[in-house]
This record gives C-alpha cells, structure tokens and sequence, in this order.
C-alpha cells in the first residue's frame, strides 16, 4: 500500500504491539487496521518519525525515546496509566516504536508489572511468547527494574 506496512502481535485481549514502518506525516494501514482490531488508542515510542495522530482513535500519546534506549520512569509511569485507563474503559490500545523490538515491549512490561503484578522476567517473557522477536535492551531492562523498586 504505497510504502505502508506494519506488523504486529497480539499481546492481551486489549494490547497490541507493533511496528511504524509507514513513511509521512500519517499512515493510511494504521486506520484501516486499528478499525479492523478495534484499536482506539495509540502511544507512539519512535522519536525518529513524528506522525499526526489517526483521526480514527480516541487517545494518542507520543512518548519520544531513542532507538536502543529505555523510557524515563515518567514516561513509564505516564504510558502505563493511560494504558490503564483506556483497558479499564474496555478499550484496546496499540503501543508502537520503529520496529516494536524494544521500546514498546519495554512499555508494556511496565504496565504488566504495575497492573498485573508479574516481576520483570515473566512480563518479558509473557510478552516474548506472543512477539518472538522482542529483544530488550540492558538500559531498558534496568528501567523496568528501577520501576519496580519506585
């Protein structure tokens, strides 16, 4: 679709974590695929490609974070609770970086410690199990365990 493509995994009936491999200020497969998944809410990790927010979702959050490196505890805190907010609310969210290798699947191991109790090692490989392809920094690592210790 003109240079569009995404990917993405399933993670919980109501997270999903994938890639932004679109190119421009939008991407025409976000909407026609968050629609499809029900998606209404997007956090956004890349710092390396601003996007407008989809018309097509009700809550966009742009966590800038570099490419290899770990969110601060405030935007682990920030993410985490809206991630909370829009699953309490029945909603579904998609939390992407570039490739949805690190940066997003650290997020999401943050909401799984802070929400669902599990320790930094079964959120990682809760989240392996359904995104093989995940791989965690060391830094991000230390930031999920800096969460914990907060």
């Amino acid at each position: 679709m003109d240079g569009h493509s995404t990917d993405y995994s399933k993670i919980t009936e109501r997270i999903y974590i994938g890639s932004d491999l679109c190119r421009g200020p939008t991407c025409p497969v976000h909407t026609e695929e968050f629609k499809k998944l029900g998606i209404c809410g997007e956090i956004n990790m890349e710092i390396e490609h601003p996007e407008m927010p989809p018309k097509s979702i009700d809550a966009y959050l742009w966590l800038p974070v570099v490419d290899k490196q770990a969110p601060t505890q405030d935007q682990l805190r920030l993410g985490t609770v809206m991630m909370k907010q829009m699953i309490d609310l029945g909603n579904t969210i998609y939390v992407h970086c570039k490739n949805g290798h690190g940066r997003s699947p650290t997020l999401v191991a943050a909401y799984l410690i802070r929400f669902e109790g599990k320790t930094v090692d079964e959120a990682i490989r809760f989240i392996k199990e359904k995104r093989p392809e995940v791989h965690l920094e060391e830094v991000q690592i230390e930031a999920l365990n800096d969460l914990i210790k907060r």
